[in-house]
């Protein structure tokens, strides 16, 4: 429940006079409206999935007044890529110029390939592989890429873990396990005495023998799984019988913490340390009222960090789309999306600042056991010269 104060006072302002009130606008009721696909899995029973669906029927339900320019409609990718460029296809034949959605970074190579083509904007909230938006000049991502990433966690790492030994798990038929390793062992190498080895891995086909042997050899003091914890499970396991006080460190954020509690069922004194992009504790008004909205909504589950990311597209569209009215044409709404800094469930996001598409923004970094996480660092991530 909100106290008393600046964001009680938001909530209701937004409440009464609607979405527009709190982007500076007028509600004149003469906007044009525009047509939002949201794109998603509705096949099957992805838990991911339908969070991200959650994450638009909040907005809605919290944005009452967004009706007046927005008009979103929902497309079933049934969690497949085919089913995907069915999806796209019937968007781009029905012409719509804003899309978002897509859990996956494969999924959504697609969409960004398409949106260049087809000349629609698509904002992606959970697929953060840097190529999906890298020299795509329509298509944006909420979460920040796993070059961010990677280079967030290594100074976690080092100024807050302090660990001298790390093991990286690498997932050679990942681009995502690849690429957040190269920029988390990047990030270690300006450090003194950091010990730093590989062990390489093919999807499901696994060398536990030379695991064993690189493990005995030098002895590691952490694990940095840069693949999910899903995918690595047989390793992670592995790892910790031989060593049961070994910390892990995940580089894929997103899914990570109900995979972690499925592993922590099986390994219950396992100590794993995971990023999020979304903090239940962070105290904005987006997300007093993201968290009032779920719970309106969805009484029997908990707020998500995936729902969370859905509801930060859609104010960040929404509120280029209210900008560059009365044309929001993609070109208009694409320049203000490139050109202003939006308020989130997190605090203020921007996309102007780095040589890609995904925003600076924090970096919750969790640690979990049997019964609970606990956030133990936030981490402002920022691009470098060569991020």
């Amino acid at each position: 429940m909100l106290r008393k104060g600046p964001h009680l006072y938001l909530f209701l302002l937004i409440n009464l006079f609607g979405l527009n009130a709190l982007h500076g606008e007028k509600n004149t009721g003469l906007h044009k409206k525009s047509k939002v696909a949201i794109l998603f899995a509705k096949t099957g029973t992805d838990s991911v999935e339908k969070e991200l669906l959650k994450g638009a029927r909040i907005f809605l339900h919290n944005h009452p007044t967004s009706a007046d320019f927005l008009k979103l409609e929902f497309f079933d990718t049934q969690g497949t890529v085919n089913g995907t460029l069915a999806a796209l296809k019937t968007i781009k034949d029905k012409e719509y110029p804003f899309v978002v959605g897509l859990r996956t970074s494969d999924e959504a190579l697609i969409a960004s390939q398409t949106a260049e083509e087809s000349e629609f904007l698509f904002i992606t909230p959970t697929a953060n592989l840097s190529k999906v938006a890298q020299g795509k000049k329509n298509t944006f991502q909420i979460a920040a890429n796993e070059v961010l990433v990677g280079g967030g966690l290594a100074r976690f790492v080092t100024n807050n873990l302090q660990r001298k030994r790390i093991l990286v798990l690498i997932n050679t038929r990942s681009v995502y396990s690849q690429s957040v390793a190269e920029a988390f062992m990047k990030g270690l190498q300006r450090v003194e005495n950091i010990q730093v080895d590989k062990f390489v891995f093919n999807g499901e086909k696994h060398d536990l023998q030379e695991l064993k042997i690189l493990f005995k050899k030098n002895s590691p003091d952490l694990v940095f799984v840069s693949d999910s914890f899903l995918k690595s499970a047989v390793l992670v396991k592995y790892i910790h019988k031989t060593d049961p006080y070994l910390p892990f460190l995940c580089g894929d954020p997103i899914g990570s913490e109900r995979t972690i509690k499925a592993l922590m069922s099986e390994e219950p004194k396992i100590r794993l340390y995971f990023a999020s992009f979304w903090s239940e504790r962070k105290k904005t008004i987006h997300n007093e009222e993201f968290k009032i909205g779920y719970k309106a909504l969805f009484p029997r589950t908990k707020p998500s960090e995936e729902a969370a990311l859905t509801y930060d597209a859609l104010l960040v569209l929404s509120k280029a789309i209210v900008q560059a009215q009365p044309e929001p044409t993609v070109d208009r709404v694409r320049y203000f999306i490139e050109h202003q800094k939006f308020d989130s469930t997190q605090g203020v996001i921007d996309f102007n600042t780095g040589p890609t598409h995904s925003p600076i923004r924090d970096i919750h970094i969790k640690v979990t056991n049997s019964t609970q996480s606990k956030r133990v660092k936030t981490l402002r991530v920022k691009w470098k010269l060569e991020p």
